[in-house]
């Protein structure tokens, strides 16, 4: 059986890397929803038809796909993969260029790499006959990099309805699966002051800017690390000239813990963060972007690493558990109660810049793997 799988991926070699250019050279930026859409088109094609197609409409974001795949046994495995990047709309910036072992582009590793792996895990079970033993759901959404701010209830919205979760974010370049990540908050503080030529002021000044600065300070002052706690400042706009009083300023921040319990501390010293102006005459508007909760590692889910590292020990090569500090979906369907790996994708690094790359060969490596890995779940009993 495992042969006949591996054969399957090395006759199609040339097809799986063509289809992973494809989807590289089409910019699927969060905010580009053509291109997400296009993207989500793309990968339609390529699902087996034996699979129920639900398509999750959106306005202004890319939309989600849910493919079903009913057969014997147990709760269905989750598949999950992302359509979405956060590389801009250069048409420069979208070529994929093989240099040496490794095959650089935008998105690649981030995660169009995770989406073939995932697509052809099933071609290659469909070629080999094996597909239609397995019971399977697939869902690609159109907005992770944003938080799935309108995706997120697909996952959270398995629980109880599967055995185990399998998501495709990239693995690290020595050879790595995820079983924890950080839990994330993301806010945005809007800031409105007094206005005017700051050379005619007459009394106090309402600055907007100024409280901007006291509240930077004040969210930067929550890192703590003896509660695995970070919180980061990462934007700031305001006012409009240097001999004017700003009416008006902004920030976008986030925190990210291990902790869940943490982030109910948070919530409440947020509110009181914006609850009072430090610059008198100043008015402060809080928005709440974002969050996901932490994923923390399961024996259930550590049960599935040990299934991982020895298939892959099968294949010669070596697999580590890790913890991450950035986020994906893994921590909706973990916090959903489901056994959950992340990191199956191919191994690689660089996201987000021109540099970003993945190793090609680990792109078959994980295709088989996966294959493997979700037969054995379904041989050994573990389809709840």
């Amino acid at each position: 059986m495992r042969d006949d799988i591996k054969q399957a991926i090395n006759q199609n070699r040339p097809e799986i890397l063509a289809l992973l250019r494809r989807l590289v050279a089409c910019n699927s930026f969060s905010h580009n929803k053509r291109g997400v859409d296009e993207v989500g088109r793309m990968v339609a094609e390529e699902m087996p038809r034996c699979f129920a197609h639900e398509v999750v409409k959106t306005e202004r974001l890319g939309d989600h796909h849910l493919y079903t795949h009913k057969g014997p046994g147990g709760l269905p495995i989750v598949l999950a993969g992302h359509l979405d990047t956060l590389c801009p709309e250069d048409p420069s910036f979208n070529c994929v260029v093989e240099q040496g072992e490794k095959l650089i582009g935008p998105g690649v590793n981030d995660m169009k790499g995770g989406d073939v792996v995932i697509l052809w895990t099933l071609k290659a079970l469909e070629q080999c006959g094996l597909l239609a033993q397995l019971p399977l759901v697939c869902i690609f959404n159109g907005d992770e990099e944003l938080g799935s701010p309108t995706s997120h209830h697909l996952f959270s919205g398995m629980r109880g309805k599967a055995s185990a979760a399998f998501v495709f974010e990239n693995g690290a370049p020595h050879g790595t699966v995820v079983v924890g990540r950080k839990g994330i908050s993301r806010y945005q503080l809007h800031i409105t002051g007094g206005c005017g030529h700051f050379g005619n002021l007459k009394g106090p000044k309402a600055s907007a800017v100024q409280e901007l600065a006291n509240k930077v300070l004040a969210v930067e002052a929550l890192n703590r690390a003896d509660k695995g706690l970070v919180a980061n400042v990462g934007r700031v706009e305001g006012g409009l000239a240097a001999n004017a009083v700003a009416e008006r300023a902004m920030m976008d921040f986030e925190f990210r813990y291990w902790d869940e319990s943490v982030e109910g501390e948070l919530r409440g010293t947020m509110e009181e963060l914006a609850g009072k102006a430090t610059v008198p005459g100043c008015a402060l508007r809080l928005e709440r972007l974002s969050y996901r909760p932490p994923m923390q590692p399961t024996a259930e889910a550590m049960r599935l690493v040990g299934l991982i590292q020895e298939l892959s020990a099968a294949q010669g090569q070596s697999v580590v558990p890790e913890k991450r500090g950035g986020v994906s979906d893994a921590n909706w369907l973990a916090y959903a109660g489901i056994p959950t790996v992340d990191g199956l994708g191919p191994l690689g690094d660089g996201d987000f810049t021109r540099d970003e790359y993945i190793i090609t060969e680990t792109l078959f490596q994980r295709i088989e793997l996966t294959a493997n890995l979700l037969l054995a779940v379904k041989d050994k009993g573990l389809l709840r």
